[in-house]
């Protein structure tokens, strides 16, 4: 009684928040995709135009003036590389989310811009082609292309002159999905899928330039297992080309980074054994090739230096923002300037220029200035146990304005909970946030998504169920197989613990998410049709079947990946049958909670019939559905006016749903291409006094007793020291 009644007492002290503006969080950032050029002196990024289309800028990195440097009117400008050649960059695009890329140079000087402003040199732009930069060394003034232009499913390779625009084929590709190359842009190493699914790689059997991806070409160098395929990564050549960095997953769960003789892989030299979690970046030194740093990221990101020259630089930034996350973005070859950001959840990355001459650094442009005087919300990583005892890492942030409980106030078991500010003192409204992939992972830092959500009353779950990466190949494999059984189990269990905890009121939690998050959103709402308030599916598969039918062809080179990832495959009635038992397609007359589906027209991977077939089978039924279709986007919403407009209707529609708070919106209202096909519960978005009286209308959910879901806290993975010879642990200095 005196838990509850401490709940009570903290029912009335919420305090509300100013709502951010959708035009805020959605419009693009300031700055994007920012590197350094290979010399130091310019810094690139993205930005919207004054025609509110994403170009390329530079900006001076020892002076603050800034100059646009493409001029494009229509498509925008994915992203952009450096080259080798001076005042010289490749800049990407694609037709409206169709992932056919094209690759145009461009001549960034002054001269040349006022001379013509709109002149490009096209690489690729052929129709129906995905054009790829696969090897861009900054300092050969060649890059090497890859393009599928004879056959849809393999990419042949082409030398570009940066300097010259000559473009020559290398190699005509009948055979290899993936190819790696040495410092000097030398194919080594080309790799296909055996018959069970593992990656084996193979050499050319003569010296010189490759002239055939014919079998008698080619021997077999090295075979990963499909089960260590999640984990093991060539990264590069030393600077000798003779020694290969690589991580592998052999013989361990999380992997080891070892260096190998490119003669004989089987001696390996272990540089660093990961402790907590996967290895996530390995930092070589651009031009030496020496190995310089890793980061595990668990909760947050840790450093691990290799290297001393290396240490006082890491150890003077880490201790610029001690709460912070250490991220270096980018460096001139010379490592003489430096790019770098502080990764936090509750602000958006300040981007410093750190000058390593004189080991200081200073704030070079802030990515999203106009959320400084916002309040955004903190988020916590934590771990559960999923009901068959595997541990499921996961991240909760809640509302700024949410009172929390003290380690005094909760049960025993729940105070570690509690001392990371887990336990609100009122169950929250709660969003269940699902990540793509599967094969992705959650990521601690500033989220416009959390901001956004949390901002407008609701706690947020993100959950890096099984299948997902960053954990082990132990966590990824056991999602093999289970998609609708128990990577679905994982949702529902993390929304168990949610309940028990007092996080989440069981009857106020919505699930959302896109691509396989949309498919789990999907499940949810027909496989489970009572835990969920309502659902939000974004670009999501609803038919394995047809998935799998429609895969990309570029994607044809790792086709059974994709077959064991989702258990079965279509050439046998057995396959089919597990996977429709597994599509919510065939299940949509189970759905009786609110629904809205979002989907691209021209998105390669999950077609638009996926969503098309889904609502018709819930129109049949006289299921209410809102149905937002973009003609001009892909696999995901990316123009600003589209991506406002899409987080208008879904918020006003969890608004109608959970009733969270909502800025007021009309469709139609930001010009975008947005076709309303049908309409659900969704009607205009609440004003804040309306939806205060409105709220405190709706009945509470039960809370869940203290006992419900209480597993024992069991101890933290056992943290081994790593190799004190190689690697050092960076930890800000105290005091």
């Amino acid at each position: 009684m005196l838990y509850l009644a401490l709940i009570i007492t903290h029912f009335f002290i919420t305090n509300a928040v100013e709502i951010i503006p959708r035009e805020i969080l959605f419009q693009d950032p300031k700055y994007s995709s920012v590197s350094l050029s290979p010399d130091g002196k310019q810094v690139g990024y993205v930005a919207l135009d004054e025609n509110g289309v994403r170009n390329v800028f530079t900006r001076c990195s020892s002076c603050s003036y800034s100059r646009q440097v493409t001029f494009e009117t229509e498509l925008p400008v994915l992203n952009y590389v450096w080259t080798a050649v001076p005042d010289v960059i490749l800049f990407l695009q694609d037709n409206h989310g169709d992932e056919n890329t094209k690759i145009f140079k461009k001549n960034i000087t002054s001269a040349a811009i006022a001379a013509n402003k709109t002149a490009r040199t096209t690489v690729c732009d052929k129709p129906m082609v995905k054009g790829a930069i696969f090897v861009n060394n900054l300092i050969s003034e060649t890059v090497l292309i890859g393009m599928n232009d004879e056959n849809p499913a393999l990419h042949n390779i082409y030398a570009f002159d940066c300097r010259t625009d000559k473009l020559t084929l290398v190699l005509r590709n009948r055979r290899f999905p993936m190819f790696f190359f040495d410092n000097d842009m030398n194919i080594r190493l080309a790799s296909e899928e055996g018959p069970d699914g593992e990656m084996i790689y193979y050499r050319p059997r003569n010296p010189g330039p490759v002239k055939s991806t014919d079998p008698s070409e080619w021997a077999e160098y090295l075979r990963i297992d499909h089960d260590d395929k999640a984990l093991t990564v060539l990264l590069t050549f030393d600077k000798s080309n003779n020694f290969v960095y690589c991580i592998m997953g052999e013989g361990s769960d999380l992997g080891n980074l070892v260096v190998f003789p490119f003669e004989d892989p089987a001696q390996k030299e272990i540089l660093y054994t990961a402790q907590k979690s996967q290895i996530g970046n390995v930092l070589i030194h651009p031009v030496d090739k020496t190995l310089l740093a890793i980061t595990e990221v668990y909760h947050k990101p840790e450093i691990f230096v290799a290297n001393d020259t290396f240490m006082e630089d890491m150890q003077y930034l880490v201790n610029m923002k001690p709460t912070g996350s250490l991220n270096i973005i980018s460096m001139s070859l010379d490592m003489s300037t430096w790019l770098v950001a502080f990764v936090s959840a509750d602000e958006p990355n300040d981007i410093y220029l750190y000058r390593r001459w004189n080991k200081k650094a200073e704030l070079f442009m802030s990515t999203r200035p106009e959320l400084k005087k916002y309040t955004l919300n903190k988020q916590v990583g934590f771990d559960f146990p999923a009901r068959d005892d595997m541990t499921i890492q996961a991240y909760l942030s809640l509302p700024p304005q949410a009172p929390l409980l003290k380690s005094s106030q909760v049960p025993d078991s729940d105070r570690p909970y509690a001392n990371l500010g887990m336990i609100p003192a009122v169950p929250q409204k709660m969003i269940v946030l699902v990540h793509g992939g599967p094969k992705a992972r959650d990521h601690y830092g500033f989220s416009p998504m959390n901001a956004w959500l949390t901002n407008r009353g609701y706690a947020v779950l993100q959950v890096n169920f099984r299948g997902s990466t960053g954990f082990g190949k132990r966590l990824t494999n056991a999602g093999n197989g289970e998609w609708g059984r128990k990577m679905h189990f994982d949702i529902l269990d993390a929304v168990e613990f949610a309940v028990s905890k007092g996080i989440a009121n069981r009857t106020e939690v919505a699930v959302m998410g896109g691509s396989y998050g949309g498919y789990e959103t999907l499940v949810a709402l027909t496989f489970t049709p009572q835990t969920f308030a309502c659902g939000v599916d974004i670009v999501g598969p609803s038919n394995l079947i047809s998935l799998v039918q429609a895969i990309p062809p570029y994607w044809l080179g790792f086709r059974k990946d994709l077959i064991k990832m989702v258990g079965a495959d279509i050439v046998t009635e057995e396959g089919r049958q597990s996977l429709q038992s597994r599509s919510p397609l065939f299940f949509a007359d189970r759905v009786s909670r609110p629904i809205m589906i979002i989907q691209g027209a021209n998105d390669p991977r999950v077609k638009q019939a996926e969503s098309d077939q889904f609502v018709l089978a819930l129109e049949k039924k006289n299921i209410p559905v809102t149905y937002l279709l973009y003609p001009d986007e892909g696999h995901g919403v990316r123009k600003p006016q589209n991506s406002m407009e899409q987080h208008g209707h879904i918020e006003t529609f969890l608004q109608q749903c959970l009733g969270g708070e909502a800025q007021p919106f009309q469709p139609g209202q930001y010009n975008s291409t947005a076709v309303i096909k049908k309409v659900g519960i969704e009607g205009p978005a609440i004003a804040r006094s309306q939806h205060l009286t409105a709220a405190a209308q709706m009945p509470r959910g039960p809370v869940a007793p203290s006992i419900f879901y209480r597993p024992p806290i069991r101890a933290q993975r056992v943290m081994y020291p790593p190799n004190q010879n190689v690697m050092n642990r960076i930890f800000p200095v105290q005091g």
